[in-house]
């Protein structure tokens, strides 16, 4: 998919519009794209817009590390192969990180994505797998999927805390 490709496609609504309409809405997720190609960069970060995600980029493993450690994202979505750090050892050091940071879902977004690669990955701590070039709908269904299971777990254990608070 190039850059074109990606800017000619119609809108689509907002992946936080889908919560239910009684509630407060969702706020805003925040994603952090990470890959050392610039044009890489380029094209998830039209895909997050057209989605009405807000999103930062970096384009090292070490630097992604740094950023996921802050807590401010919700989703990450990482390259394989970069030079440095790539992106297995940096899934590895922010599943390491103490407290929520490590939990942040991580979707693989790589050329390399034969199924004993995606084992491979999952293994590592990643959420889920989406192969370059990147199909739009696959990636969304992939963050929203992600996004959705991570509020989830946290309202869970959120639960699970007040009850253990309480008794």
């Amino acid at each position: 998919m190039s850059i074109q490709d990606v800017g000619a496609q119609k809108p689509a609504p907002r992946l936080a519009a889908r919560s239910n309409p009684r509630r407060a809405p969702a706020r805003k997720i925040r994603v952090l794209i990470v890959d050392d190609i610039a044009e890489n960069r380029v094209v998830l970060g039209v895909c997050c817009e057209q989605f009405g995600v807000s999103f930062e980029a970096v384009d090292s493993g070490r630097e992604a590390v740094e950023l996921v450690r802050s807590g401010r994202f919700d989703l990450v979505f990482m390259d394989i192969l970069m030079p440095g750090m790539d992106g297995v050892a940096a899934t590895r050091a922010i599943r390491a990180l103490p407290g929520e940071a490590a939990l942040a879902p991580i979707i693989a977004v790589t050329t390399a994505a034969d199924p004993k690669d995606v084992l491979h990955y999952r293994a590592n701590g990643f959420t889920d797998v989406v192969a370059k070039p990147i199909n739009v709908a696959r990636l969304m269904g992939a963050l929203d999927a992600a996004v959705s299971e991570a509020r989830r777990t946290r309202r869970s254990r959120l639960r699970h805390d007040r009850i253990r608070l309480t008794a």
